[in-house]
Formats: C-alpha cells, structure tokens, sequence
C-alpha cells in the first residue's frame, strides 16, 4: 500500500510545472535560512502568477507562510494562509488542505492562540487520515500533544509523543522521529521518568545524526543534563549542560542561550558552587532580557531568588523574588490576552475528545494487522507502545508464554490469539516468548493465570517428536514487563 501511495506521489510530482519543481526545491532551505528563501519563492510566485499556475501559487503563499512562522511574523503568516485557501481550488486539496492546516496551526500556536491552533491540528490529522499523508498526521500528533503539554495534560502528551515516533520510526521518518523523541523526553520529565528519559534522547541522536540545525542538537544535551541532575550524576549533568551551551551559542539559537545556561546554573547549585551559578544566571538574564522572553525570565529570577535565600542574602533574594512575580504576572497577562483573542468557539473537552478519536483512528489504522489472519498481533514495537501506554491505565496486565522453541511458539500462537478481545494486543519475541497485553477487573489476574497454566498443560505437545516441553506463564504488571523486558537475556524484537 505505501510503496503505491509513494508511486502516485511522484507521479503527482512529475506532473507539476517548472515552478513547482524549483519550489520543492527549495524546502531545505526554507528551514536553513528562511530569508534567503523568501527571496527566490517571491520570485517564483511572481513568474506563476504571470503564467496562470494555481498550483504553484498556491505552494508559494504556503512556503510564504512557513518562512513566516520561521521569523516568528505569525499575523503575516495567518494572512498568508488566507491568501493560500482562497487559491485552493478542489483539485488541490487532497495534495495541499491537510498541510495549509497544519500551518495555520502553526501560526496560531505562535501567537500562543492555542485552542484555534488544537483545532487545525485536529482537521489537519482529520484530512491526512483521508488522504494517507503520514508526515502531516505525525506534525498533528505532536501539535496536539505539545497543546496537552502547555494544558499539564502531561500524560496525554506523553501518549501522543510516542505514538508519533512509533510511526515516524516505523515509516522511517528519520527528523520527525527524532523531534517527537525530543518532545517525548520533555514529556517523560514532566511526569518525573528520568531513566527512560535518557534511553529516548539516545534514540533522538540517532535519528538526527545528519540533521544540520543546531537547535535540536542543543535541545537534546540540555535535556540530558536535566534528566541527570535529577538522577544525581552531577558531573555527567554538568558537561551535558556545558555542551548545550556552547552548541546554543555557536548557533546563535536565542531561546537556547537562554535556558541552556539555565539548566547549567542548576547543575552548579546542586555543586554548591554558587559564584559559578551567578555567573551563569547573569549570562542568562542578558539574553533574556535582550528578547523579552517572560517565561524564562520567571524561571531565572525564580531560580536566583532561591539561590539568594538559601545563602542568606536577605535583600538580594527580595529584590529577585519582586522579579520573579514582575515577569511571571507578565507571562501569565500574554497568555490570558491571547486567550481572549482566540477566534475558537469550541471548549477545551470538545477538542481533547476530538483529538483522542482521532489518534484511536490512527492508531487502528497503522497498526491493523487483520491482513495477516490474526487482527490482535502487532509487531513488537508497536505491542510496547501499546504496553507503555497501559501502564497509566487500571486493570491492564501483561502476561508471558515463555516456550521451548520457534516450532512450540508457531504451533500454539492460533490457540493464544483466540484469547484476545477488543483493545487486547498479542505480540512475539525473538526468544521463543509470546505476550499477551489482557484488560482485566480487579482479582481475575490470578484466575487467568490458572486458565492460560492449564491450557498449556491442555495442549498436545505429545503429538511432537519431543517430550521434553517446560514451558511456563508468567504474569505482570505493564510497567513490571518493560523492566523484565530490559533484564530478560536475549528478549530482543
């Protein structure tokens, strides 16, 4: 199915004009250096204005709008975007409507508008579902869940996070993988997982090895230092947060410069090296100050008045906590005007449960593995997502049919997957395991442990040249089972 799909894209791509030829082109440097590339797309749009060309005026106003939000110009962007839905005639919007959503929700999230931007990620992940464009319902997944994170829907932003790298992995989407990791990470220390943390910042640097920008090379040591800090290994913490320093100042990325040295500060306080965390807080304030960053400037001034005060510096932690309140009030007064200039009519439930539908839709989609004769199996990566997400459920258990070898696991594998009802997932490891993700009420864990025990002993594995079949049934908990996993010698997917 993918492999056509790519097919009728390219087929889609060779039937486009010169124009719309020079503009894909130009996506990479749309990222790299948005002036630049605002330069020769006018350019282009003008010359397919002069043709007639509607697709690639179209393609233009929605790189405009891009480059708009990359220079954070969000007012011009929406207005880009309305130019770009007046282009787009019908034929156009199966290539194009999913992506101009996606954008305007771009914008709206740069404004800090945040329930009309939920609410184009939400059509955006609507249309992309119709149309099979899997990189747009990946940009909405995560739009979504960095919505659930600014809300402290800290779960529901982790679970959205990894169902985005799940696919973008699985679809080999190397960046977008590798940018759901990172965000999956921030997620992961909200709600305080430190070493899981670490695990998914490895796997954010393998996936954007080749990737050029800076920014998420920064993002993803600064990340590691704080998950460090917490788990205590302070001089691993520390030259974390020095090289996302040094790769923020080198990129000149202001936010970074910011919160880089932030984290750094941190690690030197916990050192008990006070001079040096000043030195870092002022470096800090300086660029804050020069970009009018109100919520870092709260976090610093937050973070100096608690230095000040536990070194007893009675006046100076006053003056910082009168800081802190100035700039934290300032923060919350933006988003509180900006909620009041948020065109969105729908509350905050009706978008949530909007969203959720749409990620149990995608879900089911690019995991369906009916074709296969077994609709409950998924592949191991996908059975841990499932796993994963369980484990911040109730009534969820995993339980391990742990046989002698593949033949066993082939031969009895029919007869466990008969077991599963809805929402219950069977999957196989490579050491001869089959696991069983089962919803149960409370005390029927050790019922179906006896069940699962006897249909082992049931079946007739006599039939079989070998007499010698110890197999066994172990049960868990969701979070349990990812630990055995990790312990498990030779439990690989």
């Amino acid at each position: 199915m993918n492999i056509i799909n790519l097919a009728k894209d390219r087929m889609v791509i060779d039937l486009q004009s010169d124009i719309v030829l020079v503009l894909l082109n130009l996506e990479n440097l749309i990222v790299e250096k948005p002036q630049q590339a605002e330069k020769k797309i006018l350019e282009a749009c003008s010359k397919a204005e002069k043709l007639g060309d509607g697709c690639a005026q179209l393609l233009a106003t929605m790189q405009l709008a891009r480059i708009s939000w990359h220079l954070m110009q969000y007012k011009k962007g929406l207005r880009l975007c309305e130019r770009a839905e007046q282009l787009l005639l019908p034929e156009f919007e199966a290539q194009y409507l999913a992506e101009l959503y996606h954008i305007y929700a771009l914008q709206y999230w740069g404004l800090a508008r945040f329930r009309s931007a939920h609410n184009f990620w939400n059509m955006a992940m609507e249309k992309s579902l119709v149309h099979n464009q899997m990189s747009i319902q990946i940009e909405s997944l995560i739009g979504v869940a960095n919505i659930w994170s600014i809300n402290q829907e800290s779960e529901l932003s982790y679970s959205a996070l990894s169902l985005a790298m799940t696919l973008a992995e699985q679809f080999e989407l190397n960046f977008l993988a590798g940018k759901s990791a990172i965000l999956l990470a921030s997620a992961l220390c909200s709600l305080e997982q430190y070493s899981l943390m670490l695990e998914v910042l490895d796997k954010a640097a393998f996936f954007l090895q080749g990737c050029h920008d800076l920014a998420w090379h920064a993002q993803i040591q600064e990340l590691k230092g704080q998950a460090l800090l917490n788990l205590g290994r302070l001089s691993e913490a520390e030259l974390a947060a020095y090289e996302a320093s040094s790769i923020a100042s080198s990129g000149r990325k202001n936010w970074l410069e910011t919160s880089a040295p932030i984290c750094a500060a941190q690690v030197a306080v916990e050192q008990l090296r006070f001079d040096k965390a000043r030195q870092l807080l002022d470096t800090a304030e300086s660029t804050a100050l020069r970009f009018n960053q109100f919520e870092l400037l709260a976090k610093l001034y937050r973070l100096r008045f608690e230095l000040e005060e536990h070194l007893l510096q009675s006046e100076c932690a006053l003056r910082y906590y009168k800081k802190y309140r100035k700039y934290e009030v300032k923060f919350l007064q933006g988003q509180s005007i900006a909620l009041g200039k948020d065109k969105c009519n729908l509350t905050v439930e009706v978008l949530n449960n909007k969203a959720r539908h749409l990620i149990e839709r995608l879900e089911a989609e690019a995991f369906d593995a009916s074709e296969s004769g077994f609709a409950a199996f998924r592949e191991p990566s996908i059975w841990l997502y499932s796993c994963e997400r369980a484990s911040y459920q109730k009534n969820f258990h995993v339980f391990v049919f742990e046989l002698n070898n593949d033949k066993d696991l082939i031969d009895f594998f029919p007869f466990a997957h008969t077991l599963c009802r809805r929402h219950e997932v069977i999957t196989r490891f490579k050491n001869s395991c089959l696991a069983i993700l089962f919803q149960l009420e409370d005390g029927q864990q050790s019922k179906m442990c006896d069940s699962l025990t006897a249909m082992l002993a049931a079946f007739p594995w006599w039939r079989d040249d070998e007499n010698n079949h110890t197999h066994i049934v172990k049960h868990f908990y969701p979070a349990d089972f990812l630990s055995y996993l990790d312990n498990k010698e030779g439990c690989n997917l």
